[in-house]
């Protein structure tokens, strides 16, 4: 697959370097958060943190590449390497909390991927700016089931390209990601709602979803139906739905109630 980025791409996000004022001369990235708005953007991340931890395998961090996460405006909020690799970062200024868009850093593979919406490959001579004249990068979105973008992964590496079979990585390494991603959220969402829910209202979701009646259910659970309809308010509230059907397709599709 060819994932090199065209010439017109690259030509505008020059243009729209000289037009911000980027120096190409810049040996470290100008933008990173401080320590404080760094660890509340780790703390929104810390799924997606996970994930990219759960998916980069081990055997691949041996080599050398580095594994580059971002968040959704292009911070870095994880690296893995190898021990040798991590020389490479500290002198690249590759530290949580830099930005990889064009403002801070020039044209580079996560700021093309962030412009384009797909993978993208960018060799040393396409950067932009100094600090990554060396560097053979690409990137991709991690795109969830409904489309949404939560993040981008890059794999780069020094005085090396890169090849077939690491583009076809990084496709493989960023849906691993938002599998993996996904699964820790619904977990979180679905242990959150058991909080929320005491016992009664969780049978009455499972009557609800196998289409008994509110008398049915009162009669099945020995309580009112005036009960059975508070419980079904609080259900409403609880999972910030509109009624007890949007309450009882959410909770299917968590995996909340069991319809058998």
């Amino acid at each position: 697959m060819n994932f090199s980025c065209p010439q017109e791409e690259l030509s505008f996000s020059y243009k729209q370097c000289i037009e911000i004022g980027i120096d190409t001369s810049i040996t470290l990235p100008l933008v990173i958060l401080n320590p404080e708005d760094l660890q509340k953007k780790v703390h929104k991340n810390k799924e997606l943190i996970e994930a990219f931890h759960m998916s980069v395998e081990e055997e691949w961090v041996k080599g050398e590449y580095l594994f580059l996460l971002t968040d959704i405006e292009g911070y870095l909020m994880d690296v893995k390497c190898s021990t040798k690799g991590k020389k490479c970062i500290k002198d690249s200024g590759f530290e949580r909390g830099i930005s990889f868009r064009e403002e801070s850093c020039g044209t580079n593979a996560i700021s093309m991927a962030m412009r384009l919406k797909r993978v993208v490959y960018v060799r040393p001579q396409e950067h932009y700016c100094y600090i990554f004249k060396k560097w053979h990068c690409i990137a991709s979105p991690i795109i969830v089931e409904n489309g949404e973008i939560v993040g981008y992964v890059d794999i780069s590496t020094i005085d090396k390209k890169i090849t077939s079979e690491v583009s076809m990585v990084i496709k493989l390494l960023a849906e691993k990601i938002a599998s993996e991603y996904e699964k820790i959220v619904k977990e979180k969402e679905i242990n959150e709602i058991k909080i929320k829910l005491n016992d009664s209202q969780i049978k009455i979701l499972e009557l609800e979803a196998k289409g008994y009646r509110e008398s049915d259910i009162a009669e099945a659970l020995g309580i009112g139906v005036v009960t059975v309809k508070y419980h079904k308010r609080k259900i409403v509230e609880k999972l910030g739905v509109k009624n007890t059907k949007e309450a009882v397709i959410k909770a299917i599709k968590l995996g909340l109630v069991d319809v058998d």
